[in-house]
């Protein structure tokens, strides 16, 4: 149970009441604390107007009360109405102009507003009058990480590591602003920082781990979780990440015994079997894969990924009726995931089943129009099945959504030739020999009778000899 869920507990009873009191149309009386604790819970819930009703009615009941005011201004803000709760805080600012929390809420809606300036000068105000400097350049960090502004988030926690040499939330807070900023070396200066004063420290050798992760530097990876582990072995993060490595590494056997360490250790989990599955696949152990992906099924019936696995085993196997089964199931568990949907058409249409295979090719080109292996395997589904000017109207399309890719109009000039429309034809192979000359052997993979067509093999020779 969270904090969340300990409010809801407590002020149940009293939101039932509120509310109770609005069916009837009566009036009841609150205590001022007791309506900032309805006004949080709707917050919580995301039922902004119900917490603009209660702030009203507190308001009512308190007048002159400026915490409800504030409270006013937070709401106003969650609704993007930035200048009308601007004004409240302005309001507010008359009364209490050395509020360092209203200064720190003033600045926070100017930043959403994209007023930058007015942003900082109401931090700087905040810092003036906080009672402790550093909880409050703590606070304008996380505001300008809550807004994305990552580079402004590194100069206040930088600051707090002037003012406070050594602050591990702050070393930890700056190496989380740079990797999202993508700057990893920074990442990687600071956990070794924090590791030469302290070699002990488990969390900074995990987190310098994660990292090497990220620019695939498994080996220094690897390097680090030893260090976590053999300073801590029960942190079952690092051996899971371990066995990762090790996976990138085609190291599956000592992968396979960490991950069966981590179950050991840390008991069933849906992610870890499916990982074993995953590296059992890649050892071609399809039978083994496919009872570890089933284990996962059986910890977490509603993990796609597993389900998906089961139907690729069974189709390496040769059981492709059966495994569409299995890819249904992973189609309705994350219905938006394309290489399930692009799976399942595949197989649909090796089994003959052209019109499923047609309709889900048609969604995954609605959910990602750029996703040219879904135009290219719709189209050459309807042009073997004699439906060729439909594949053609298709490939116009693809290219509407990315003109640069030579690998459609390679595919329309083969379409084009086969069909009559020689001039046509030639023009498409023209612009794609333009885009692409080094893959211009496509169209012979497509198409091998075109190697028999002299006029486009003279136009190539021309078109090399041109521009090579």
């Amino acid at each position: 149970m969270d904090a969340d869920d300990f409010l809801d507990e407590s002020v149940m009873p009293d939101v039932q009441r509120y509310e109770k009191m609005l069916r009837n149309k009566s009036t009841e009386y609150f205590e001022a604390e007791t309506l900032e604790q309805i006004a949080d819970y709707y917050i919580l819930k995301d039922k902004l107007k119900k917490a603009l009703e209660v702030i009203y009615y507190a308001e009512g009941l308190y007048p002159g009360y400026t915490d409800f005011l504030l409270l006013k201004a937070e709401v106003f803000g969650l609704m993007g109405k930035y200048d009308d709760a601007i004004q409240v805080v302005e309001r507010v600012e008359l009364y209490e102009p050395y509020n360092p929390e209203l200064h720190l809420l003033k600045g926070e809606l100017f930043l959403n507003s994209e007023q930058f300036d007015e942003a900082e000068e109401s931090f700087t105000r905040a810092l003036l009058q906080a009672d402790d400097r550093i909880d409050m350049l703590f606070e304008i960090a996380y505001v300008y990480e809550d807004c994305d502004l990552y580079s402004k988030a590194v100069d206040y926690f930088n600051q707090i590591l002037d003012e406070s040499p050594g602050n591990e939330q702050a070393c930890y807070e700056l190496a989380n602003c740079y990797d999202l900023l993508g700057r990893y070396d920074e990442c990687i200066r600071i956990y070794e920082d924090m590791l030469d004063n302290d070699p002990y420290n488990a969390n900074a050798w995990y987190s310098k781990g994660i990292i090497y992760s990220k620019i695939l530097d498994f080996n220094s990876a690897i390097e680090s979780f030893d260090y976590c582990l053999a300073i801590d072995d029960e942190y079952i993060l690092a051996r899971f990440h371990r066995a990762n490595e090790l996976v990138e590494l085609h190291r599956y056997e000592e992968a396979l015994e960490e991950y069966r360490t981590v179950i050991e250790k840390d008991g069933p989990d849906s992610i870890t079997f499916c990982n074993m599955a995953g590296c059992l696949e890649r050892m071609n152990r399809t039978t083994e894969a496919r009872e570890y992906y089933r284990k996962a099924t059986q910890v977490n019936p509603n993990i796609a990924e597993a389900w998906f696995g089961i139907g690729l085993t069974l189709e390496k196997d040769g059981s492709i009726k059966e495994a569409v089964s299995y890819y249904k199931r992973a189609t309705i568990l994350d219905a938006v995931n394309t290489e399930y949907l692009m799976q399942l058409a595949e197989a649909e249409y090796r089994l003959g089943n052209i019109t499923e295979a047609e309709e889900l090719y048609r969604k995954v080109t609605e959910l990602e129009p750029e996703d040219m292996e879904a135009w290219l395997d719709w189209s050459f589904v309807e042009f073997h099945n004699g439906k060729e000017e439909a594949a053609i109207e298709l490939l116009y399309e693809a290219v509407t959504h990315n003109p640069d890719c030579h690998q459609y109009y390679y595919r329309l000039f083969t379409y084009l030739y086969l069909t009559g429309k020689t001039a046509q034809a030639k023009e498409y192979l023209e612009t794609a020999l333009l885009l692409n000359f080094n893959e211009h052997f496509l169209i012979y993979e497509w198409a091998p009778s075109i190697l028999q067509a002299d006029e486009i093999t003279q136009l190539i020779d021309a078109f090399r000899n041109s521009y090579q």
